[in-house]
């Protein structure tokens, strides 16, 4: 017999990827019920492809409404412990109840849209914030290896790992750097056509 429910352990830092596997795991029959530390996903058994998720961020003040709104329209909001900021809400529903279009009004998926920027630019500055500080770090580590010949003959573990991880690191840093770009695209974009319509 087959588990009702299982879990599956995935990290993302893009919320468009993140949405593609719930999604791809809602087509197989599994519905999302809860995320937990942002990398563990709760799912259940379910007809395949009988709901699908999406994502809808509001202000901290607003959740609540914006909740029972979404439960109104069908959906239920997915719990989820990793949520710092407290505005970013998982809504899943029946494909053959709901709308994909769970806000139509353009200020709201702009306000939507806005706020997943501003997450990104935040998480964007404290990367590049520490980038610029491990590469700091890394130069240091450098200088005094080469004022120091006695201290080692070459690069020793350690410093090879430390290397590593700070490419790494920078990497982590442009990724981010180019999601933050694609939802400020997307920001402006929804603003362009709402200025265009109105």
């Amino acid at each position: 017999m087959e588990n009702p429910n299982i879990n599956k352990f995935k990290l993302f830092f893009s919320l468009d990827k993140e949405l593609e596997f719930i999604n791809k795991m809602n087509r197989e029959g599994w519905k999302l019920v809860y995320i937990k530390g942002g990398c563990i996903y709760s799912f259940e058994k379910s007809e395949p492809d009988e709901y699908f998720t999406i994502l809808h961020a509001t202000a901290k003040e607003k959740v609540l409404e914006i909740s029972s709104f979404a439960a109104q329209c069908g959906y239920q909001t997915i719990p989820h412990t990793m949520d710092g900021f407290g505005d970013l809400l998982y809504l899943t529903g029946r494909k053959a109840e709901v709308s994909p279009e769970f806000v139509c009004e353009a200020p709201e998926k702009i306000n939507s849209a806005e706020r997943i920027y501003h997450r990104f630019r935040t998480f964007s500055i404290v990367f590049i914030i520490l980038t610029v500080l491990l590469v700091l770090d890394c130069a240091l580590i450098l200088w005094a290896r080469m004022t120091a010949p006695e201290a080692s003959v070459g690069l020793t573990v350690f410093g090879v790992l430390f290397m590593l991880f700070v490419a790494i690191y920078i990497a982590m840093c442009i990724y981010v750097n180019v999601l933050t770009a694609k939802a400020r695209r997307n920001f402006k974009q929804l603003q362009k056509e709402s200025e265009i319509y109105e």
